[in-house]
């Protein structure tokens, strides 16, 4: 009893030790995925984004500065989605791999979803800005809301601002095509001191969008500014320089610029603040799009209201390569040299280049081509495979990732194949006829065979009812020997040469036997 005891009291102490082994097994580390949604547009951040974790469903929203996180999450393979408001629904393939606990970044880009309502003036211009500025007796203006889609839209006017006393008609339909004018009156006396600008929203059953109403208050005058012309840095980004000329007896508390693609920007529009500044300005825009025109304004803001300077216009260069001339030499009925010339434009590296026809429409890189490298310099290739006595149209191309350049379009037709040959004069020389020819050029490939054809009728050729000498190949003079014929009459001659593309005739001489 006492054995058995003792064996008990060791197995206790045995499963206790276990389990103390058991406890001291660290948890395994669990990962996290995170990053920044961003508009395709204008590289902003989205705030109040909504991202769902894939497959887990898990979702959770951007901050103001467009970033989202997911903690605690699994080792494995996940997607996200990202959804709001206004943008088109992304559904991101991206693989996103959580492995021993670590950290993984996603960023995306959404796109807005496009609106199918433009803003006109009376005189059918594009604008963002219904501007009453500092004249006392302008109190109502007019602007056409414009349908710009396929179906037909109703449309409702909505603001809320105090010195905005009526906008006619508050709501309308519209044809596809077609437009309504919105009159829109103020009340000066309840605007405030200095600059004034509000929002009219017009929200329809497609699409929405939003114009500026502007006015100035004569009781005080916003800063006056001005700005230089604006500096092109690279494909996506341009320098600013404005300068604060007089603050018209205000405190400033902000300056910066304002840009577009309309011809007014305002703040409302895309802005880049610089805090409140005395003196000259400056600042470089990034995230512009390539090959686009952008409308800038400095301004400066104090208590008497927003001041603006002139517009100045700026176009960011495209980013695609520019290609040289291009020159053919025909090397044989099939095959051509190309010759031309690629450079790249700001940071759009040349990841290829060449050249690229076809025999019946301006050519592409869809159509034949040939790649001839990467980089800057010259582009020297070959067009193979063509059809001899055909006319091609071939251009130089260089790609980068902004797109593919091509050059100018060049005309060129290959070569025939057939060699050009001439016939000799023929004389009578005892039993036979001295005759012969001369192959002049052998059309870029081999004269195979060579020779006269010759009968007591006109044209003579190589078919059956005709007789005909072998004199050897290639280019150059030979002679021919013909018997004589043992009838009286006409003997007709010419000479020939063939080539793998064919056969061609000198012109024909005659000879007279007795």
């Amino acid at each position: 009893m006492k054995k058995f005891f003792y064996l008990i009291c060791l197995y206790s102490i045995i499963l206790g030790f276990a389990a103390c082994d058991k406890e001291k097994v660290p948890e395994k580390e669990l990962g996290s995925i995170y990053g920044c949604v961003t508009d395709f547009a204008t590289g902003e951040p989205v705030q109040n984004a909504n991202v769902q974790l894939r497959p887990s469903g898990e979702t959770t929203l951007t901050g103001y500065d467009g970033m989202y996180e997911f903690l605690d999450i699994q080792d494995g393979n996940y997607s996200i989605t990202v959804s709001k408001a206004e943008y088109t629904d992304l559904i991101d393939d991206y693989v996103i791999s959580v492995k021993n606990g670590r950290r993984m970044r996603r960023d995306v880009q959404i796109e807005k979803i496009p609106t199918y309502i433009r803003f006109t003036d009376m005189m059918g211009k594009d604008i963002s800005t219904l501007d009453f500025g500092d004249n006392s007796s302008v109190n109502m203006l007019s602007f056409n809301i414009y349908n710009n889609g396929t179906v037909k839209i109703n449309c409702q006017v909505v603001e809320s601002c105090d010195w905005i006393t009526s906008v006619s008609p508050g709501s309308c339909s519209i044809n596809p095509g077609q437009n309504t004018m919105i009159s829109v009156q103020i009340d000066r006396a309840k605007l405030a001191s200095g600059e004034n600008v509000t929002k009219l929203y017009i929200t329809s059953n497609n699409g929405s969008n939003v114009i500026n109403v502007r006015a100035i208050s004569s009781s005080g005058n916003p800063p006056s500014v001005q700005i230089s012309p604006a500096e092109v840095l690279s494909e996506t980004s341009v320098k600013c320089t404005g300068q604060v000329l007089d603050n018209n007896g205000g405190t400033i508390s902000d300056c910066g610029f304002c840009y577009s693609k309309t011809t007014q920007p305002t703040i409302s529009d895309q802005v880049a603040k610089l805090g409140p500044k005395s003196g000259t300005f400056s600042y470089t825009i990034t995230n512009l799009q390539s090959g686009t025109t952008y409308y800038i304004r400095a301004y400066a803001t104090s208590n008497l209201g927003t001041g603006y300077s002139s517009v100045v216009s700026v176009s960011t260069t495209t980013g695609l390569p520019t290609c040289g001339e291009t020159s053919i030499t025909n090397l044989d009925p099939t095959t051509a040299r190309g010759q031309s010339s690629a450079y790249s434009s700001g940071s759009g590296r040349i990841t290829e280049k060449g050249f690229c026809w076809s025999a019946s429409h301006t050519p592409t890189i869809n159509d034949s081509k040939v790649s001839c490298g990467s980089g800057d310099g010259a582009i020297s290739g070959y067009l193979s495979s063509l059809q001899p006595s055909t006319t091609y149209r071939v251009r130089s191309y260089a790609k980068s990732e902004y797109g593919t350049a091509y050059g100018e379009e060049l005309i060129f037709t290959s070569l025939s194949g057939l060699a050009t040959v001439t016939t000799s004069s023929a004389r009578l020389s005892g039993d036979e006829i001295i005759t012969g020819g001369t192959v002049k050029d052998n059309a870029g490939t081999v004269v195979i065979d060579r020779g006269v054809c010759y009968g007591a009728s006109q044209n003579p050729n190589l078919s059956w009812n005709f007789e005909h000498t072998y004199d050897g190949d290639g280019t150059g003079s030979f002679t021919s020997r013909i018997p004589k014929p043992s009838n009286r009459g006409y003997i007709y001659i010419r000479a020939y040469a063939t080539t793998k593309y064919g056969t061609s005739y000198g012109d024909q001489v005659s000879l007279y036997v007795q």
